[in-house]
């Protein structure tokens, strides 16, 4: 008995360092959706390499977690709760690498672009959309660090801010389209929705949570 007690602690302390890594890959990611955020709003060119970089940390991160999850998988055969966090993790794992990918895709429409346009209502608009996107997927992490349910069973009607500010500056792209010129409202248009799923993938890592939990 006192083996299998051995073996079970073992095991909880594996998965309980798998919950961990999630929340550290997840922190990672949320400091370069927001650097990305401050280098689309002052146009800091000069640190696009540095997002792009900071991806290939988050990308061999994701590697080594899933790795670790997939391990567990293979040679523990879990049931019930445990398989249901397991299978979770490797959900939630690509909701961060993608998240991950769209904040360095935010930098390479800037990049193309050689800087986003002058305009202060716009950027006002990216700035607020970036910050609301940045607090939503924050929030999922949240829910995997914290184990809250909560934040899962409201995160769609929490996610409606970013949701407006999507469509507020659709509508103010659309609006300007021909003082922007077609190449710079395209990437405008395109920076919008990657923020959007940004949050979206912080949406679902927080339903998750609330799936393993509940």
């Amino acid at each position: 008995m006192e083996h299998n007690s051995d073996l079970r602690h073992h095991y909880d302390t594996e998965l309980d360092e798998i919950r961990a890594s999630l929340v550290d890959l997840g922190t990672m990611v949320i400091s370069n959706v927001r650097h990305a955020a401050e280098v689309l709003t002052e146009n800091r060119l000069d640190e696009i390499r540095e997002v792009r970089e900071a991806d290939k940390q988050i990308n061999d991160r994701y590697d080594e977690i899933e790795g670790k999850v997939f391990q567990i998988l293979a040679l523990q055969q879990p049931v019930a709760s445990d398989l249901r966090f397991l299978v979770a993790a490797t959900r939630i794992l690509y909701e961060l690498e993608r998240s991950g990918d769209l904040a360095v895709n935010v930098v390479k429409a800037l990049d193309r672009l050689d800087g986003i346009p002058g305009d202060p209502g716009l950027k006002s608009l990216l700035a607020r959309l970036s910050d609301a996107s940045a607090a939503m997927f924050s929030r999922g992490v949240e829910a995997v660090a914290t184990l809250d349910p909560s934040i899962g069973i409201g995160a769609e009607l929490e996610d409606e801010a970013t949701d407006d500010l999507t469509t507020d500056l659709y509508r103010a792209v659309t609006a300007k389209q021909e003082l922007l010129g077609l190449e710079s409202a395209v990437a405008l248009f395109r920076i919008g929705r990657f923020f959007e799923r940004i949050a979206d993938h912080g949406v679902n890592i927080a339903q998750n949570m609330t799936f393993v939990v509940t």
